[in-house]
């Protein structure tokens, strides 16, 4: 199996792959990457930041469930 870290793939071959993936696989492959600290380090500043870029106000969890779920 050769090592992805030596073999240059796009988005696009990544995102075929993924798909070819049945549920299971798909959402245990989430789980192991969210479980990953830099992913989680990572995810939080982009949060943070796309929290600033947008203006976001803090809200509570209904607020932000609604403010999500609003159609625009």
């Amino acid at each position: 199996m050769p090592k992805l870290k030596e073999v240059e793939i796009d988005y696009e071959q990544v995102r075929e792959l993924v798909f070819q993936l049945d549920n299971e696989q798909k959402l245990k492959l989430i789980a192991d990457i969210s479980k990953d600290k830099n992913y989680r380090e990572n995810f939080y500043s982009y949060t943070r930041n796309l929290v600033r870029k947008r203006n976001i106000p803090d809200m509570t969890e209904e607020e932000l469930d609604d403010f999500l779920h609003e159609s625009t």
